[in-house]
């Protein structure tokens, strides 16, 4: 027993020297940790698509999504939400006496630039900009704007937090005051970066571009026919 003991130990001696020299290793040649750097650098700059504006919340029967509404129809909407018995299938879900939030939020796109400084291209945002609140009038909500780092900020009706980088809070903002800002901020980008701006609500109903739609179906067609080639394959020498 006594000699098991030992082994063990000089065992976990062995592995602790071990771990202990490739971290030294690592420590002194950085390359060798594989860390991936983007060539890309984010400006902060973000234009809100006012066409993407969606409404959503959960009800007593799940997730309810409300797309492509309109500024003008939003507030109605939210009126007659909120109007409904709290038995609806439709009205929204309570959880310890709380009510879910509406949750009002658009897409964006972000520049970003080349370390070169020669290239620049744009990114989508999900849910750029989004406005939280437990009730039709705003009056306890909280607005979060997504800049360079569009950080994710899942926290309701919290304090503003002035540590994350790339988020932008308010508290007690109307809907109004909301749709303005989003207006206001679009007003400061220069016009030729506004030109370039070719996306819309229907660039974010799918998960995939058009283009990688096509690249993915071509992968599982391409697997398929190696899948039945292979297949064939077996059978035949199978048989033989």
């Amino acid at each position: 027993m006594w000699q098991f003991e030992m082994r063990k130990d000089a065992v976990l001696a062995k592995m602790l020297k071990r771990f202990q020299a490739q971290r030294d290793c690592a420590v002194e040649n950085p390359s060798i940790n594989n860390t991936a750097v983007s060539l890309w650098k984010d400006t902060g700059q973000v234009y809100y698509l006012e066409n993407t504006l969606k409404l959503t919340y959960q009800s007593n029967a799940g997730k309810i999504t409300i797309e492509k509404l309109s500024m003008t129809s939003l507030p109605q909407v939210l009126a007659e939400l909120q109007a409904l018995d709290t038995v609806s299938t439709l009205a929204r879900k309570e959880t310890a006496n709380q009510v879910d939030a509406f949750s009002v939020s658009v897409c964006g796109v972000t520049w970003q630039t080349a370390d070169n400084g020669q290239s620049i291209r744009i990114k989508a945002l999900p849910e750029a900009a989004t406005l939280r609140s437990p009730t039709a009038c705003f009056t306890k909500s909280q607005a979060i704007f997504k800049h360079a780092f569009m950080l994710e900020h899942d926290d309701l009706l919290t304090p503003a937090s002035l540590s994350k980088p790339g988020i932008f809070t308010y508290n007690r903002i109307s809907l109004n005051d909301f749709i303005s800002q989003l207006a206001l901020a679009n007003e400061k980008l220069a016009n030729g970066q506004k030109a370039t701006v070719s996306v819309g609500h229907q660039n974010f109903e799918t998960a995939f571009t058009d283009h990688e739609q096509s690249i993915i179906e071509q992968f599982i067609k391409h697997d398929e026919t190696v899948f039945n080639k292979d297949e064939r394959q077996r059978l035949l020498t199978d048989k033989g």
